[in-house]
């Protein structure tokens, strides 16, 4: 049947089922900037938290012709000739130019394979406390018990939790999505309401067993419940008059996920009660719901129980350190106080830099140097991974101990010398040294002490 129904098809309609450009997904809905009265400067060609379109590669004997696949070859001189590795990625086949739009989508390519390169886990999101030693509890988005939407199987079981609701994230909409949500609330008000007549039922089910067993009856020999119309439009009477009792019931109906906790000089008031959360990390109860998988696919291994084998020296306890680059120092005052360090090509606020002190910080570190070698970076061991509501990875490290360092041969970045660029800008004495040659010990001394001179003689 399928044969024949595959030899009916249009030669145009077989050419777009195989075709691997018909199949590419449609591109996901960008990243909303946050409500403010401020005004936002943004750049357009920045890299956005997570990818919307898919990324395109071709063959090496089809990228020699600059052919990808589409309606037209792609210039060498934006694709080949640019990198080794060329990725492109499509906002538009045909614009009213009779051009293919595209881009490069090396950003989000090269930052998978980076994270990939570590051979970490995506965990539930967690708060990670640097003051102490203690490692947050790794948790897979992939168990049983979490990993499930309002549809799954799962949810029927003890203590199942979610990671998304049918319903929306009431404490993240505005008010004119409220007022939208509202209108369709209103016009399955049929449903909703045949829905409180079960949930009702339910109940009063719950309580006559529960009251057989307080007595000692047989639970076999109870009767179904049935209610009137009486009794049920005086449940609704009662449940309008208490909001704190019909709270649950709104957010068990329409599947909404549990708002943040009520402010405490609020709780003298009348307010909704919502029930207890029941996604599948705390971190989505302040944040909201994940927009996408908890892992957003980027790692599907459910356990740290790996064993990091070197050739010489035989299994560690501990990965090989990566270098964390110091994209922002951190200030004294005001908001910069934590620093902005990138692994992976992923950027984290104060990634563990509280743990260093004056003594052993790396140089870089409290404010910008401009004379380091390639830009100011330490040595770090990622503990933790994971996705927050957002769309964006978060990562957690820990400074990268002289175990974990020593099989590799690696050591720190050294603080530079007095001869540091840095340090003669913030000095007094208005020789700047020469960094371009090597001096020996006796010409660095002797032009020390040169220095010296002019400066007491001055």
């Amino acid at each position: 049947m399928s044969a024949m129904a595959t030899a009916r098809l249009s030669p145009t309609a077989n050419l777009l089922r195989k075709s691997r450009l018909f199949a590419l997904p449609q591109a996901l809905t960008p990243p909303q900037a946050p409500p403010t009265s401020k005004s936002v400067n943004e750049s357009e060609t920045a890299t956005l938290p997570h990818p919307i379109r898919a990324s395109i590669v071709t063959p090496s004997s089809s990228l020699s012709r600059g052919d990808w696949g589409l309606k037209r070859p792609l210039p060498a001189k934006s694709t080949s000739e640019r990198s080794s590795r060329p990725v492109v990625r499509v906002n538009a086949l045909d614009t009213f130019e009779h051009i293919t739009d595209f881009e490069s989508a090396a950003d989000h390519t090269v930052t998978l394979e980076k994270f990939q390169e570590l051979n970490m886990p995506i965990s539930l999101p967690a708060r990670v406390t640097y003051g102490t030693s203690i490692i947050p509890r790794h948790q897979s988005p992939f168990e049983s018990h979490v990993d499930n939407t309002h549809t799954s199987e799962g949810l029927k079981e003890p203590g199942a939790r979610q990671f998304r609701h049918s319903g929306p994230w009431l404490a993240g909409q505005t008010e004119a999505e409220f007022q939208a949500y509202l209108k369709k609330v209103r016009k399955n008000k049929p449903e909703i309401l045949q829905k409180l007549r079960e949930y009702f039922v339910a109940k009063r089910e719950a309580e006559q067993r529960k009251q057989a067993q307080d007595n000692g009856q047989d639970l076999a020999t109870l009767r179904p419940v049935q209610i009137t119309d009486e009794e049920f439009q005086g449940y609704l009477k009662k449940l309008r008059a208490d909001p704190f009792s019909l709270g649950p019931v709104v957010f068990e109906l329409l599947d909404l996920p549990s708002p943040p906790a009520v402010p405490s000089s609020r709780l003298n008031n009348p307010y909704y009660q919502s029930p207890g959360s029941k996604l599948s990390s705390a971190e989505y109860v302040a944040s909201g719901p994940p927009r996408t998988h908890p892992s957003a696919g980027l790692s599907y291994t459910r356990s740290h129980a790996l064993i990091y084998n070197h050739p010489k020296y035989g299994p560690q306890a501990h990965q090989r350190p990566v270098e964390a680059r110091i994209l922002r120092p951190r200030g004294r005052k005001g908001k910069n106080t934590k620093a902005i360090a990138g692994v992976a090509g992923i950027a984290v606020e104060d990634l563990n830099t509280v743990t260093f002190t004056e003594q052993d910080s790396p140089a870089g570190l409290a404010y910008f140097d401009a004379s380091i070698p390639g830009g100011a970076k330490y040595w770090a061991t990622p503990i933790r991974a994971f996705v927050d509501s957002e769309g964006k990875i978060g990562l957690a490290s820990y400074r990268a101990s002289a175990t974990a360092k020593a099989p590799y041969g690696i050591d720190s970045q050294k603080k530079p010398g007095s001869y540091s660029i840095s340090d003669v800008a913030r000095g007094d004495q208005r020789m700047v040294p020469r960094l371009d040659r090597q001096r020996s010990a006796a010409a660095e001394t002797e032009e020390v002490a040169r220095n010296l001179m002019k400066s007491l003689g001055s």
